[in-house]
């Protein structure tokens, strides 16, 4: 079974997790992850985030900012925590210039003040590309996932060795909770994805095919790796089209460039849709970004493959990959529809959380225990939580089980989370299924904390 180690070398000792954080680590694999009394859970989770603030602040630059502007010397509640979040945009915070520039000395100074990475341990001699940078990163024993905007800018996520091996052990034992998959490779893999990258999604899909699909037969849409190049020049020149400042000649190269790939891809995609033709009556594993699951599900039932003929024991993991695309307002329901009868995922979630909230019978997503949900008003300074009941506002964490950087993070998503227990007989708090990005209700989502943070941050790299 892939470990960490078989992602990236081994060059740097791994700090295990000790106490309360080894604690809720555990629960992963104890088969009543989301059964833990609530009070219980609010204590030991109270007692992580104090390890993870006293580990971390010292090894993170902005954190140790944040603590010293706001005057939090310790964590005795909730409450203390707020004042500590980073902004959904920290981890992108970074001048673009750094990149164009190719500063990629100064660039790895940023990444050094949002993760635990130290600059004498990245060798950054000859870099020639941010691609060839994060591989870096990624030989000194962490792993830098990146998640993509429509804006240029990609953020970094660093996670290290621990933490790759506890999103393993995570979908190894909740897949498909509350009636998790077992373990088994008994299914034919088709991976909607790039071969490689530094995405939590690419590796995560090909984890999930090491356990549940057969050895040797799953099938990708490329055998390219992805790119973080190609990802962030695609983006930026396609900004610079809508503002109206690129030049007929980039506009040109790169309407070539795009359809010879979305040909190269539509063929590829022809022989994945009729390969699950062939095999639909075998139990398959099928795992892409909703885009690719809408496209893929519109040319099989042209192919006369039916709703719900798949095989039940059939796997389907789907989910983000929404930014810039053009889906239909009802795509959630044609999926269940298309995929009646077998296995799903259901789950929010983000690439900055470990794992995900998972959804239960009667569905709403259960928070994992590693998580401590924080709500806040619409600008992100005041904690809503309470002990009971249903609590609208913006949704922040801290995820105690993180190693390679700050688990604490205010997202740019407005949801209802209900801290009572759930309908479905278990403890909460759950988030309800009606989540929405505020930028989606109107106004400018903006989070008082971001261009404080963002300042600190060219302060750092800059000073």
């Amino acid at each position: 079974m892939t470990r960490f180690s078989d992602v990236i070398p081994q060059s740097m000792e791994v700090t295990a997790v000790c106490g309360a954080r080894e604690q809720i680590r555990s629960l992963v694999l104890s088969g009543e992850t989301f059964d833990q009394p609530a009070q219980e859970l609010r204590e030991l989770q109270l007692e992580a985030a104090r390890e993870a603030f006293t580990a971390q602040r010292e090894q993170i630059p902005l954190l140790r900012t944040r603590a010293e502007e706001n005057g939090v010397h310790e964590i005795t509640s909730p409450d203390d925590l707020v004042p500590l979040l980073f902004s959904h945009t920290s981890y992108k915070s970074y001048p673009l210039s750094l990149l164009t520039a190719g500063r990629w000395d100064r660039l790895l100074h940023w990444y050094t003040t949002v993760s635990v990475v130290e600059r004498g341990d990245v060798d950054m001699d000859g870099v020639r590309d941010i691609d060839e940078w994060t591989d870096r990163i990624t030989a000194a024993g962490h792993r830098p996932y990146i998640t993509s905007g429509t804006s240029g800018k990609v953020s970094f996520l660093n996670c290290d060795a621990s933490d790759l091996d506890f999103l393993h052990d995570i979908l190894e034992h909740l897949t498909c909770w509350p009636d998790p998959l077992p373990p088994k490779p008994t299914r034919r893999g088709y991976l909607l994805a790039p071969a490689s990258g530094p995405m939590r999604s690419i590796d995560g899909y090909r984890w999930h095919a090491e356990v549940f699909a057969r050895p040797g037969e799953t099938r990708l849409l490329t055998q390219d790796p992805m790119r973080v190049s190609e990802l962030m020049s695609s983006a930026l020149l396609r900004r610079r089209i809508a503002e109206g400042t690129a030049t007929p000649q980039e506009i040109s190269s790169f309407e070539t460039v795009s359809e010879s790939r979305e040909q190269e891809l539509g063929a590829a995609m022809d022989r994945i849709v009729d390969d699950i033709a062939t095999h639909r009556d075998e139990p398959l594993l099928i795992a892409g970004m909703n885009n690719q699951q809408f496209t893929l599900i519109q040319a099989l039932r042209a192919r006369g493959v039916a709703a719900g003929s798949l095989h039940p024991d059939t796997l389907v993991l789907s989910g983000g990959g929404n930014k810039g695309r053009a889906l239909p307002d009802d795509y959630q329901e044609r999926f269940a529809a298309f995929y009646a009868g077998v296995r799903r995922v259901r789950s929010y979630g983000m690439t900055e959380l470990q794992g995900s909230c998972l959804a239960c019978e009667k569905g709403d997503y259960h928070v994992p225990p590693w998580v401590i949900p924080l709500v806040l008003d619409e600008a992100g300074e005041k904690l809503l939580n309470t002990e009971q009941g249903v609590v609208e506002g913006r949704f922040a964490f801290l995820d105690v089980s993180l190693q390679g950087r700050w688990g604490g993070l205010i997202s740019g998503d407005r949801v209802f989370v209900n801290f009572s227990p759930c309908a479905c007989g278990r403890p909460g708090p759950t988030v309800l299924p009606d989540i929405q990005r505020y930028g989606d209700l109107g106004g400018d989502d903006k989070i008082t904390c971001a261009a404080t943070l963002d300042s600190y941050v060219r302060g750092m790299i800059h000073g």
